[in-house]
C-alpha cells in the first residue's frame, strides 16, 4: 500500500558527497533532510583538494562562494620532482578547465558545507542522529529508522541517499555487499609554505619507496603526506617518515624532519572500496560509500561533486520512477568511477614498484610527461576526472608502455641491464592485460536489484520519540 513520504528524500551523511547530494537535489524541488551523527573533523585526516570539475561543480551547486572564503588556496596544477628534474602537469592543459583547484582544511570544508545546505531552501540537517535501519519492503517508498542515542524515529522518504563514507556501514545494510583492501597508512603534517618549491602547484616526490605529496592548505600552510605501504604484523612509525623524506629537498627535509620530531600529525589506513553495484530498489550510494581508492590522484571530493550532479540529472529524467532514475544513475557511473580507480591502482604501482617492467613503466611516464604537452594534457584530464572514459586511460598506459619499453632498450637503467627487452616486454603487456580486466570488473553493472532482497535485513526499531 502506498502512502505519503514524510520526506521525499533522506540523505545519510553530511560529508562532502552528503551536502552536495542535498544541494543537487532540492535544487529539483525535494525536501531533504541531512541525517549527520557528527564527526570529530579536527582529529580526522580526509579529502582537502578539489579537482576543477569539482570547483565548477560546487559552483553550480551554489556552494563555491562558502568554500572559497580565507584561507582557501587555489591550485595551478601540480608539479612532479624526480632527483633533480621537475615536471609541471597544470590545470590549465585541459580546455575544459574553466577554474582553478581548491584546497582548504577539511574540517573547515565540512563546516562550511553543512552552514550552506542548512540555509538552503527545502533542506533540514539533523545533527546528533544516525540512520539505524532501513526497510524497502513496501516498494512505494523507504522507510528509515533514525536514532539519537536516546530513542529512534521511523521516516518515510521516497529516495534514501547513503554518503556515510568508506567502508560503507549503512551501504551494507542495506543489503548491497561491499569489498575492501587495505593498502597501506598515510601520515600527514602540517608545515609551512616558505619552502614550498611553487606555492600555486601541488607537489609529488618521486624517488622513495612510495611518493609524497605536498599541497597547500592556505597561505601559510601546507599539508605533507607519507604514503607507508601495509605489511601484516607491521605498524608504521615516525621512521617510516623520516626514510622517505630522504628524497626532499635540503630545505623541506629540515623543516618536515623537525614537525616528525614534534609528532603532532594526522593519519589515516587507505583502502581500495568496492561495491557490487550503487543502486538498491530507492537507495543509492554517493561518494566514497560507492567506492574508493588509494588518495594518490586526490580524486574523492571531486567525484563526490560528480555524483551529486549526476544523480541529480538522472533524477530529473526519471522523476516518476525513483528505481529506474537510481539505476540510471548506475549505469552512467560506472565508466568514470571504474577509470578513476584503475589510474590510482596503475599509478601507485608505476611509482612503487620495484619489479623491472614497473621500472620501465615509471620511466616511460616521466619520458612522456617531460616531451609531450599532448601527454601532460590527457594525463591531467584524466587526474582531474574531466575525462572518465576507460578507453582514453588504457591509450595513455599503452603509450607509456611502449615509450618505457623503447627507452628501455636505447638506454637501459643500471638496475634493468641484463633484463631482455622480449622478457620486459611479456611482463609489460601482462600488466596491460591486468588493467583491462580491472576496468572490465569495475564497470560490470549488476542486474537490477529490487528492494527487500538483502539476505538479513535488519528490522525497524520501535518509534518512541522525535530523535
Amino acid at each position: 500500500m502506498s502512502m505519503t513520504p514524510d520526506v521525499d528524500v533522506i540523505v545519510a551523511g553530511g560529508g562532502i558527497a552528503g551536502a552536495a547530494t542535498a544541494a543537487a537535489l532540492q535544487q529539483l524541488g525535494y525536501d531533504v533532510m541531512v541525517v549527520e551523527p557528527g564527526q570529530h573533523d579536527e582529529r580526522r585526516l580526509a579529502g582537502e583538494l578539489f579537482h576543477p570539475p569539482g570547483v565548477s561543480g560546487l559552483a553550480e551547486l551554489g556552494l563555491l562562494p562558502t568554500l572559497s572564503e580565507q584561507p582557501a588556496a587555489t591550485l595551478s596544477g601540480f608539479s612532479v620532482y624526480c632527483k633533480e628534474e621537475h615536471i609541471r602537469l597544470p590545470y590549465d592543459a585541459v580546455p575544459n578547465h574553466g577554474v582553478r583547484g581548491l584546497c582548504l582544511e577539511h574540517r573547515l570544508i565540512r563546516q562550511r558545507l553543512l552552514d550552506a545546505v542548512t540555509g538552503l531552501p527545502n533542506v533540514v540537517v539533523k545533527y546528533g542522529t544516525r540512520v539505524v535501519a532501513i526497510d524497502q519492503s513496501n516498494r512505494s517508498h523507504v522507510a528509515v529508522g533514525v536514532g539519537n542515542g536516546k530513542g529512534a524515529a521511523v521516516y518515510h522518504c521516497r529516495m534514501l541517499v547513503i554518503a556515510d563514507g568508506s567502508p560503507s556501514r549503512l551501504a551494507r545494510l542495506a543489503g548491497i555487499a561491499v569489498h575492501q583492501r587495505r593498502i597501506s597508512t598515510v601520515w600527514a603534517y602540517r608545515i609551512g609554505t616558505a619552502n614550498l618549491p611553487q606555492r600555486d602547484f601541488g607537489h609529488v616526490f618521486v624517488g622513495a619507496a612510495t611518493p609524497i605529496l605536498l599541497y597547500p592548505l592556505s597561505r601559510d600552510s601546507a599539508r605533507m603526506l607519507f604514503d607507508i605501504p601495509y605489511r601484516s604484523g607491521c605498524r608504521p612509525t615516525a621512521a617510516d617518515c623520516v626514510a622517505l623524506a630522504h628524497e626532499l629537498p635540503d630545505t623541506l627535509r629540515e623543516e618536515i624532519t623537525h614537525a616528525i620530531g614534534t609528532g603532532h600529525r594526522m593519519s589515516v589506513v587507505t583502502r581500495a572500496t568496492t561495491t557490487d553495484h550503487i543502486a538498491c530498489g530507492r537507495v543509492v550510494l554517493v561518494g566514497d560509500a560507492g567506492g574508493c581508492c588509494h588518495p594518490l590522484t586526490a580524486t574523492g571530493m571531486t567525484m563526490s561533486v560528480s555524483d551529486a550532479l549526476l544523480l541529480r540529472q538522472a533524477v530529473a529524467e526519471r522523476s516518476d520512477n525513483i528505481p529506474a532514475a537510481l539505476q540510471l544513475y548506475e549505469r552512467r557511473r560506472c565508466w568514470p568511477q571504474a577509470t578513476r580507480l584503475v589510474l590510482a591502482d596503475a599509478l601507485r604501482d608505476a611509482f612503487c614498484g620495484t619489479t623491472p617492467e614497473l621500472r620501465v613503466v615509471r620511466g616511460g611516464i616521466l619520458a612522456l610527461w617531460r616531451d609531450s604537452a599532448q601527454t601532460r594534457s590527457a594525463t591531467v584530464a584524466l587526474l582531474s576526472t574531466a575525462d572518465g572514459r576507460p578507453l582514453a586511460l588504457m591509450r595513455r598506459i599503452l603509450a607509456v608502455m611502449v615509450r618505457g619499453l623503447i627507452v628501455h632498450w636505447r638506454n637501459p637503467k643500471p638496475e634493468n641491464k641484463g633484463i631482455g627487452v622480449f622478457v620486459v616486454a611479456r611482463a609489460l603487456l601482462a600488466t596491460f592485460v591486468r588493467n583491462i580486466k580491472q576496468v572490465l570488473r569495475g564497470t560490470t553493472v549488476v542486474r537490477y536489484r529490487p528492494a527487500g532482497t538483502a539476505e538479513h535485513p535488519r528490522p525497524l526499531p520501535a518509534a518512541t520519540h522525535d530523535a
